[in-house]
């Protein structure tokens, strides 16, 4: 099955679709596309464009590739009122 998604670089304001993208679990418990933009940033930076999905997406995704499943996880600061 290949699924085709138009995802948009929020750096470069430019649209691109993407063949099967990688699907990740927030941290917030959301599901979502996470591709590599086509373009670099300044000084030849890597971006990455995200976009929420399904967790029908996910399912599939996982089912289809289990072993490149990840968790995108946002550290925070210590001391912030987040940490327990």
């Amino acid at each position: 099955m290949s699924d085709v998604v138009t995802m948009m670089c929020l750096t470069t304001k430019q649209k691109f679709d993407v063949t099967n993208p990688t699907v990740i679990v927030l941290k917030n418990g959301r599901y979502a596309y996470r591709e590599e933009c086509p373009w670099k940033g300044k000084n030849g930076k890597t971006l990455y464009a995200f976009k929420f999905c399904s967790h029908k997406a996910y399912l599939d995704y996982t089912h289809n590739e289990p072993e490149n499943t990840e968790e995108y996880t946002h550290r925070t600061p210590p001391g912030s009122p987040d940490t327990e």
